[in-house]
């Protein structure tokens, strides 16, 4: 699969993210070659991402956008304790959740969750997409019930400088390849602000 053909690119639509990769790895018919999955995404700085999975996708990106598949870090379907604390940083909410519809029949299969990565107070160019099934889709989950996967989008803004980050593609701050012990935030926690 180290092949592809000259302007070959990995550019799933938001609803083929959500209907078929995400569907896919819950129920277990997806092609998981191409977006990796990832246990301790959240206690990794962003920038360390990139530099973990070197082939982040076995096929071409556009060089700005990485994916993955990872647990929920939600306790529960409406819950907003998670575990966005990395050694560096946080992960900060931006806007409420957009619904995703199918394109052909406007049903709704998922929401969209947009976060920006802070260092302390410092707001970085590392922007995060959490995408979420809708659990009515599946038998056995209600409303009330946490899907055990998401899919993230990891983005770096064109405009960010990478001298910022000294690990990313070079000596990580990271040394022993280990990611910092999650912890648990409340709503009242910074992750929980609006920032625009």
């Amino acid at each position: 699969m180290d092949q592809f053909p000259l302007g070959f690119r990995f550019h799933p639509t938001e609803e083929e993210l959500v209907n078929h990769y995400l569907m896919g790895k819950v129920q277990r018919y997806t092609d998981s070659w191409v977006i990796p999955e990832l246990e301790d995404f959240y206690a990794w700085d962003p920038w360390d991402l990139p530099r973990l999975y070197p082939g982040i996708l076995n096929v071409p990106s556009d060089g700005w956008d990485w994916f993955f598949i990872c647990p929920s870090p939600y306790v529960a379907q409406n819950s907003e304790h998670v575990k966005r604390k990395t050694r560096s940083g946080h992960w900060k909410i931006t806007c409420r959740r957009d619904d995703i519809k199918d394109r052909d029949t406007k049903v709704l299969i998922g929401t969209k969750r947009i976060l920006v990565f802070y260092k302390g107070h410092t707001k970085t160019g590392w922007v995060m997409h959490e995408y979420h099934l809708n659990p009515e889709l599946l038998s056995g989950y209600s409303s009330t019930l946490q899907i055990p996967y998401i899919l993230c989008r990891l983005k770096r803004k064109p405009s960010e400088s990478l001298d910022t980050f000294p690990s990313f593609g070079g000596v990580s701050s990271v040394t022993d390849n280990t990611p910092v012990a999650s912890q648990h935030e409340s709503t009242e926690d910074a992750d929980q602000e609006v920032s625009n």
